[in-house]
């Protein structure tokens, strides 16, 4: 039995996009007789609004989607996350860091090693030594500990879908490539005590995600997501990551960029057939 979720944040209305993806892992969970979960991803709290909170129901229901009662909301969440950053902190496996990005870079920029993988950078351990107090600044991983805490394990996944480069399958990774590739990431914000990485690793588990769906531009977070979970001894989910629905320019519809919602396909009488085909295609 599968149990897939959708996780939008409501920073927006939702768009194609969301439809897309809210309807594959809809339909992975239905063919299964499996279980549909929703989540509320509100984490950062400047740019999430309620009347975009409050339109995702509506969206969802206009689409045909149905979810199971017990809907996830992490603003409500956060002290959950603390109790795990506080395991993390018991074992010496986080640090916390003080460097702005423009002190990252420049950092990496003094070494001629500004390595990017594939949207980010490679911290350079800046803070490592610093002993800095965790609550007060960013909070980073410290992936040599963890590879000595683990005994340097090979870690996988299992990709249902189909990642940016054709990835399928089980796809194996070591915490040398982790250090290398990714680095010492930041898996809570001083501003939010939390990040993405960390709240929708710990939720998916307590939600018993057994199939976590979500757009092919976060293949390469799938890492990160995997370590977590072995940090903190979770049953590892299969993944599907799914085609991207593009603009008539070919570019990834996005809130920020104002892609069309899907209110507004419905203000201009699109119906949910249309909607489907336009997302199928």
């Amino acid at each position: 039995m599968i149990i897939s979720r959708f996780a939008p944040s409501p920073t927006g209305f939702l768009h194609l996009g969301h439809a897309y993806s809210a309807l594959l892992a809809f339909q992975l969970a239905k063919t299964s007789n499996g279980l549909f979960k929703l989540r509320i991803e509100d984490i950062d709290l400047t740019r999430c609004k309620k009347i975009y909170h409050n339109k995702i129901y509506y969206d969802l229901n206009w689409l045909g989607v149905k979810w199971e009662k017990d809907v996830f909301v992490q603003s409500d969440r956060i002290y959950i996350y603390k109790n795990y950053i506080n395991f993390l902190n018991d074992r010496g496996l986080v640090y916390g860091c003080e460097c702005s990005r423009s002190d990252i870079n420049n950092a990496l920029l003094a070494l001629d090693k500004p390595f990017k993988y594939p949207n980010t950078v490679t911290y350079p351990g800046t803070c490592r030594k610093k002993k800095l107090d965790i609550w007060s600044n960013n909070i980073r991983i410290n992936v040599d500990k963890i590879n000595h805490h683990l005994g340097s394990p090979t870690l996988s996944f299992n990709e249902k879908g189909l990642g940016p480069n054709g990835e399928k399958g089980i796809q194996q990774f070591d915490l040398q490539w982790f250090k290398q590739t990714l680095g010492d990431i930041v898996i809570a914000r001083r501003d939010i005590r939390t990040s993405y990485h960390l709240a929708s690793t710990i939720d998916d588990f307590h939600q018993n995600v057994s199939l976590v769906t979500r757009g092919n531009d976060l293949f390469y977070d799938t890492p990160i997501h995997v370590l977590l979970q072995k940090l903190f001894n979770f049953k590892i989910p299969n993944f599907y990551h799914h085609k991207l629905i593009n603009d008539q320019n070919g570019k990834k519809l996005s809130k920020s960029k104002n892609s069309e919602s899907l209110n507004q396909l419905r203000e201009k009488g699109m119906s949910l057939d249309e909607i489907k085909s336009l997302i199928e295609q």
